[in-house]
């Protein structure tokens, strides 16, 4: 009865070997797949990174563009505005303008 139970048993470490050998065999297939999953993303990611740094640039550009475009305007319109046939209404607006300075110049020195 003891040699049954012992080939039994020899027999089961047997098939469990072979169960553990096809285990390993998966197991590393899959850590190499996802150790090259990993390296792709990891290359994926750069690439995002380094395209979102070029529209950051991008951007920055062209919220430059339009704060000098913006100044641009203010300064045609005012251009625009002195060039009136209107001599009153540019001395009016003159006026307006130093009145505008002056109180930006008295809160700044207070």
């Amino acid at each position: 009865m003891h040699l049954i139970t012992t080939k039994i048993k020899f027999r089961d470490i047997k098939n469990k070997l072979k169960d553990s050998t096809q285990n390993i065999e998966i197991l590393f297939d899959k850590v190499n797949s996802l150790i090259k999953n990993y390296n792709n993303l990891k290359s994926e990611n750069l690439d995002i990174k380094n395209k979102m740094n070029l529209l950051k640039n991008q951007n920055e550009k062209l919220v430059e563009d339009l704060r000098n475009s913006k100044l641009n305007y203010q300064s045609l319109k005012i251009g625009k505005c002195l060039e009136s046939d209107n001599k009153h209404y540019v001395k009016k607006r003159i006026d307006k303008m130093i009145e505008d300075l002056d109180f930006c110049i008295t809160n700044l020195s207070s």
